[in-house]
């Protein structure tokens, strides 16, 4: 299973997530965006890693070119595209390993999605499905057994990270019933400059261990 490590600001995220030898580490470089990291920041802090694949996030008003001189700039390997980008664009990136993100609305609005990974299934690389950023619990989903089928068969035929609300208790439950690609966790802000608990992302990664996803 592939790991995301999405929004990270800061050198002490990136080092954590880099050591448990997570696929991507997401960088968004959307001025205006609450984590935006400016592209020097980006530069300096993949200067310090070895392994992760690093990707560039996106969003809408950034035009191709600007992309494109991104991904030359700081050698970025996946650039990560928001849902609001016109299909016209994406196809402009196509020579880039492209992860397109949606956010759902809600448990009901699941088959917008599989539209999507229809329409651009031979241009995006990877999606990336995010039901935490409207406060979707795994509560929720495993209670709503329409949506849960459908999921399922969704990350069938398409490889479908998620970002989803759901405690360490219950999270081998949601692997096991969705069998996603991949998951994306988040970092956070730092309490001081190399200072912040990881209490509760060690607690997520005890789990993956559990059950030998961690390579």
């Amino acid at each position: 299973m592939k790991i995301k490590a999405s929004s990270i600001n800061n050198l002490t995220d990136a080092r954590y997530f880099a050591a448990w030898n997570v696929e991507w580490l997401g960088f968004s470089l959307e001025t205006g965006n609450s984590n935006y990291t400016t592209p020097q920041d980006v530069k300096e802090i993949k200067d310090w890693l070895v392994g992760p694949k690093i990707v560039g996030e996106f969003g809408i008003g950034q035009s191709a070119a600007e992309i494109k001189s991104c991904v030359e700039l700081l050698h970025l390997d996946a650039i990560q595209l928001g849902m609001f980008f016109d299909i016209s664009i994406i196809k402009e990136l196509s020579e880039f390993t492209i992860i397109r993100e949606w956010v759902l609305e809600s448990l009901n609005s699941l088959n917008q999605f599989s539209i999507q990974c229809d329409e651009l299934n031979n241009i995006v690389d990877v999606f990336y499905l995010d039901l935490e950023k409207n406060g979707i619990t795994w509560e929720e989903l495993n209670n709503n057994k329409i949506a849960l089928e459908e999921l399922k068969d969704l990350c069938q035929k398409h490889p479908i990270i998620i970002s989803l609300i759901c405690p360490p208790s219950a999270l081998k439950d949601f692997l096991e019933s969705i069998q996603p690609h991949g998951i994306s966790l988040k970092g956070g802000e730092e309490e001081a400059v190399g200072v912040k608990s990881f209490d509760d992302l060690d607690a997520i990664y005890d789990v993956f261990e559990t059950l030998d996803l961690i390579y």
